[in-house]
């Protein structure tokens, strides 16, 4: 299959349908190594992956849960289980962490979160590739000042998403069609 056309049938799969197996060793560093060669103003590599296991999910989503109630105690035990349950749709996460550097002279931190999303987007295409279905997902708990420090995030890092790894249990349903004329226009002065 020609690139350019892998790139426009690959689409998110539902964290409902991912399932085991997930990548290998040996794949899942193949996966984080084409971050590498995302575009990056400066050369600063503002980015780092936190992979979350199949052991590790309950875990998290007992701090998703701890999170939760942290926002809004009043919560109800079925809602917290919906949150927890978010944490274990998925067999594997990849947490996306922008680590920026707040007062750099030249790249502003746009421009850091930017790199940081271009090499994560390289790593859902090689998962892809090697025919593992992926999902970028973010909400409130991903934001959340509680769950970052839990996480070790440091005071200049922001988690950007969890990316939601798997083996597609289901086909998702076909993209609509090609809206490029719709978001294209070209300029002239």
């Amino acid at each position: 299959m020609d690139f350019i056309d892998f790139i426009q049938q690959r689409q998110s799969t539902p964290a409902k349908h991912l399932v085991e197996p997930v990548p290998t060793h040996d794949e899942l560093l193949r996966i984080l190594q084409a971050a590498e060669s995302a575009p990056d103003h400066g050369a600063l590599h503002p980015w780092r992956y936190l992979v979350i296991g199949p052991e590790q999910r309950p875990a998290l989503g007992d701090l998703f849960v701890q999170a939760l109630l942290r926002r809004a105690p009043e919560t109800e035990p079925a809602l917290l289980e919906r949150e927890r349950d978010r944490a274990l749709r998925a067999p594997m996460l990849i947490a996306a962490i922008a680590t920026l550097t707040q007062d750099h002279p030249k790249i502003p931190v746009i421009e850091q979160q930017l790199a940081v999303a271009a090499a994560t987007q390289q790593m859902m295409l090689a998962a892809n590739h090697l025919g593992y279905g992926t999902v970028w997902l973010t909400g409130s708990r991903i934001y959340d000042p509680f769950v970052m420090t839990s996480l070790g995030l440091a005071d200049n890092e922001q988690l950007l998403g969890l990316i939601n790894i798997g083996t597609p249990s289901a086909r998702s349903p076909a993209r609509a069609a090609d809206r490029t004329a719709a978001v294209v226009t070209y300029w002239q002065p």
